[in-house]
């Protein structure tokens, strides 16, 4: 019909990625806000200036507010404020601004030996008991005047592996013929005229009872079942090596200024 008009053919419009659609004018759903600028023409930064730079060290002004600072913690008293340690009953006093003696001891098929000497700073409080397993004592003229268990020595812990058939593979324990561990003396006791008489004895200890109420050694301590295996009869300083001799001939001149 001629006076019928042609029909418009149907624009298809394709969304473009938001990187391709550079020539869109930005759609404001708030009029009082201004126009959102084109990506490709973005020059303005807002700035907040209610928050603070960081760093800035001072507090800011928000909404009418001022944020509060932070408090200062507060130390927790501490749950060990009763009374001080307790050295064992019938123990010697220590002597004033003494510290104690760390020596470290050799043991070879039973036999003990002195292969290493360190002075420590601080008081040294003997325990009023040992357990089961190795333990020392060092005597002076028969008096115990050092006690410690070194329960973990002489042995060397295999743990159980699944993965590992048979015997080797469990939780089992292998005793070890040679091995070292530290005796602590108060260096008060600590001399030339000591050395020769200072005995370290290597105990295992079978059983014990709780608290010992004397100094006597342990095996006249009431209650206990231990073996001798091993003494130190006396330290000579012509037996010992030239580093050893040297660190304990130090604590000697240091033990000679006590009081």
């Amino acid at each position: 019909m001629a006076n019928e008009e042609k029909e418009k053919p149907v624009e298809v419009l394709r969304k473009l990625p938001l990187e391709q659609s550079t020539t869109a004018a930005a759609v404001i759903g708030a009029p009082h806000l201004p126009a959102m600028e084109k990506i490709s023409d973005v020059k303005t930064v807002l700035r907040n200036t209610l928050l603070p730079l960081m760093g800035a060290g001072h507090p800011q002004a928000m909404g009418g507010e001022t944020m509060a600072a932070v408090p200062k913690r507060i130390r927790a008293r501490s749950a060990l404020s009763g009374k001080p340690q307790e050295a064992k009953p019938g123990s010697p006093p220590a002597s004033p601004g003494a510290g104690y003696v760390r020596m470290e001891v050799h043991v070879e098929n039973g036999k003990l030996s002195l292969v290493g000497v360190k002075q420590v700073p601080g008081p040294l409080v003997l325990p009023s008991a040992v357990i089961r397993g190795y333990a020392y004592e060092v005597l002076l003229d028969n008096q115990q005047i050092s006690l410690g268990s070194v329960p973990d020595v002489g042995v060397r812990r295999a743990f159980a592996n699944r993965d590992v058939p048979g015997p080797e593979g469990k939780h089992h324990f292998v005793k070890i013929p040679d091995f070292d561990f530290f005796v602590r003396v108060p260096q008060g006791h600590i001399s030339a005229a000591t050395l020769p008489k200072l005995n370290i004895v290597l105990h295992k200890v079978e059983d014990a009872p709780d608290r010992f109420t004397s100094l006597s050694p342990l095996a006249e301590q009431p209650g206990v079942k231990t073996v001798e295996t091993g003494r130190l009869a006396g330290i000579k300083l012509d037996q010992l090596s030239p580093a050893v001799r040297s660190h304990l001939e130090l604590v000697l001149r240091e033990s000679e200024k006590l009081p």
